[in-house]
């Protein structure tokens, strides 16, 4: 009797305890639920965290792209950097901001984006356009021997089978080294580019250089090729017509020109092209013909020739001239160029005074192909106005580009002399 009861009270203690282990897996298996379900909310909220946070970045890059389009450049920069505030780990935002950046001036700044996006690149592509926005931004301060050491980063060490961002990039190690005064090795990139795609642009580019060479043979042959390539540009017959002048080939060189007037054409742009094309030969009533009845048709760009046709008359015309240049930058502002014309025009008038100003509207555009030479001008714009204090600023301004200029380094110590 008392060990039925032993044996139904061990019964008992094993199905309390069976029930006591039931119950503890019981818990322990919520507790792995609640464990399981606060890692997956918490890797979600991670999650919607990353995803909300690229594409808030994105969304503002793409502003900044679209505000660096228009040339709104102190937008873009902004846009850049809150995307990177949102995603600090994108080497694309910091090539976008360095661009920004050159546009501003801010160099700097620009290097150190881009050093930053060389940092974080991932993979070939992405160092390729480091470099190749870091070597745009060096070709724009002027620092021509650091920019091809990024240009050939970006190519490394291709010398054949180009992608078209490739391409690109020789294109503008070629403008460097032409604006280096290294003509020869111009040359030799704008064949690679030949090679590479055959353009008419390409070899009117190469027979461009071959002119700064001196190889005049060289460069009719690749300008004559360009137009059996593209036989309506103008700029090429203009530019072959150059070169034959160079070469004291002075009657090929007006066959060129009359070969050039066979294309015709009524419109705008046609009768400015006749124009540019019949000053050349000395015809400024028929020039001034075209280029008037280009104006009637609206063609804006008519107003810059007949600028250019006012002073290459034998009776110079600077005041007319000048009319015609105010007429032109009223609707195209953007026209680095244009603005040294002018200033060069109302220099020659004695007007230094508004030279400077109109000069110094063309610096600010930061155009990097007449930048070294309107910038001068607007130093000697100055100093003949009197203005020294202002010519010591824009001397300080070029020389942080072009420290290479030993002639400003002398003109800088000349105007200091006259602020004493």
């Amino acid at each position: 009797m008392e060990e039925r009861k032993t044996q139904k009270r061990r019964q008992a203690t094993g199905s309390k305890k069976k029930r006591s282990h039931k119950r503890g897996r019981r818990k322990n298996k919520t507790l792995e639920r609640i464990i399981q379900a606060v890692l997956i909310l918490g890797l979600g909220c991670v999650l919607f965290y990353v995803i909300f946070n690229f594409g808030e970045a994105n969304k503002l890059n793409n502003k900044g792209l679209e505000a660096y389009s228009k040339a709104d450049y102190e937008t873009a920069n902004a846009y850049f950097a809150k995307a990177l505030e949102r995603d600090g780990g994108s080497s694309e935002y910091y090539r976008n901001q360095g661009m920004a950046q050159s546009e501003l001036k801010l160099y700097d700044e620009a290097m150190a984006s881009f050093e930053k996006a060389l940092d974080l690149a991932k993979g070939e592509q992405e160092r390729q356009l480091a470099n190749r926005m870091k070597g745009i931004s060096l070709l724009y301060q002027g620092k021509y021997d650091e920019a091809l050491a990024a240009f050939d980063s970006a190519l490394a060490g291709k010398e054949k089978r180009f992608s078209d961002t490739e391409v690109d990039i020789l294109y503008y190690k070629a403008e460097t080294q032409e604006k280096a005064g290294k003509y020869v090795e111009a040359v030799m990139t704008y064949t690679q580019i030949v090679d590479a795609e055959g353009t008419a642009d390409a070899y009117m580019l190469r027979g461009m250089a071959y002119v700064k060479v001196g190889d005049n043979s060289s460069a009719e042959a690749d300008l004559r090729t360009a137009i059996k390539k593209d036989k309506k540009n103008y700029e090429i017959y203009m530019t072959l017509y150059q070169a034959l002048e160079a070469q004291g080939k002075q009657q090929e060189a007006k066959e060129v020109l009359n070969d050039a007037l066979k294309l015709g054409g009524k419109s705008g742009e046609a009768l400015v092209n006749q124009g540019r094309i019949y000053t050349e030969l000395g015809e400024y009533d028929t020039a001034e013909e075209k280029l008037t009845k280009a104006l009637d048709k609206g063609e804006t760009s008519a107003n810059l020739c007949l600028a250019e046709l006012c002073m290459k008359k034998p009776e110079k015309d600077y005041a007319a001239a000048g009319l015609y240049f105010e007429a032109y930058l009223l609707t195209v502002t953007d026209d680095a160029k244009a603005y040294n014309e002018y200033g060069l025009c109302l220099m020659e008038t004695g007007n230094y005074e508004k030279a400077e100003q109109i000069f110094t509207k063309g610096v600010a555009l930061n155009d990097r192909f007449i930048d070294r030479t309107i910038s001068k001008n607007q130093i000697s714009a100055a100093e003949r106005a009197g203005h020294w204090e202002k010519a010591l600023e824009y001397i300080n301004v070029y020389l942080e580009k072009y420290s290479d200029d030993s002639d400003a380094q002398r003109e800088k110590t000349f105007i200091e002399t006259r602020i004493r």
